[in-house]
């Protein structure tokens, strides 16, 4: 039992880390971001080509060019996809519907590229990247990523609610959030912030991914997508754009997946989780914390 819960919160970790960065580009930028996937799985293969390219390279190294690859990504999908449709769309109804268009199309390329890379097979890391020691506390095992994993998922969502709350670029996304037109007019500038954001976001959605890939030691071209659709669990249980609901309901998720494995059955796993959105469209649709930023 005990190990099956230090499971479930390494794997929540990696959940929260993916759905913060969702959650808050669409609480904040209305941005539904379907290429959110395909930006996780860049992270972790920025991870196996640095690897393969120069082997005995430093996972201090990986970690951060990864980070910043995803980041410089989603900053390319803010300058060429998201702030032309912002300036072009005639509605809010069309901005959302052709953002949602592109997003597909460029997790399609980004994923496309991928297995290209790697021949369309999952692809591993050398055991030298990042040597996983174990470790037996109170009887359970635990390794030091997972360690290292809830470590980085416990700081990043401390990291992100005080810059929600606490920053002048954080107050700003969330008066945006409220009426774009009036924080227009207190001087926001919706560019600026847009790309300062779905950047923050892309790195963080990089980081997770080079977790996971060091935790499981697989790179697939289509890592992504699964989380993809964890992740909107998450953010319609906890609530778009709450942050501390988010971290708990990606862990309870994650309790849960881990029992249904443990002590059902394993392939009903994703059959809870459609079963959870379902019950939280129609019982309580807002989730479990509303629109967080309405509430602060």
């Amino acid at each position: 039992m005990a190990q099956n819960l230090v499971n479930a919160l390494s794997l929540g970790a990696i959940y929260a880390l993916f759905a913060m960065g969702l959650s808050i580009a669409w609480a904040g930028l209305n941005v539904l971001n379907l290429a959110h996937g395909a930006i996780f799985m860049v992270g972790a293969l920025t991870a196996w080509l640095m690897t393969d390219s120069f082997p005995g390279v430093s996972f201090f190294l990986v970690l951060p060019a990864a980070v910043v690859v995803c980041g410089l990504i989603a900053l390319l999908m803010e300058l060429l996809v998201f702030r032309p449709i912002r300036q072009r769309a005639v509605d809010e109804h069309q901005r959302t519907l052709t953002t949602v268009i592109a997003t597909v199309a460029t997790a399609a390329l980004l994923v496309a590229a991928a297995e290209q890379l790697t021949g369309g097979q999952p692809r591993g890391l050398p055991e030298g990247l990042f040597s996983v020691q174990t470790f037996r506390i109170a009887g359970v095992q635990v390794t030091d990523i997972q360690l290292v994993i809830i470590a980085v998922a416990v700081l990043a969502s401390a990291g992100i609610a005080w810059f929600l709350t606490r920053s002048r670029q954080g107050r700003a996304l969330r008066a945006l959030s409220f009426d774009r037109d009036t924080a227009k007019l207190t001087g926001v500038s919706v560019d600026r912030l847009s790309a300062l954001t779905i950047t923050a976001t892309g790195a963080v959605a990089g980081l997770a991914g080079v977790l996971l890939a060091v935790q499981v030691n697989a790179v697939d071209a289509t890592m992504g997508e699964s989380l993809l659709f964890k992740a909107f669990a998450v953010i319609i249980i906890a609530g778009v754009g709450s942050i501390g609901a988010t971290v708990l309901a990606a862990v309870a998720l994650a309790v849960i997946e881990t029992a249904v494995v443990a002590y059902w059955v394993s392939d009903l796993r994703d059959v809870v989780v459609f079963g959870l959105i379902i019950a939280f469209l129609l019982v309580r649709p807002q989730g479990i914390a509303g629109r967080g930023w309405q509430r602060a």
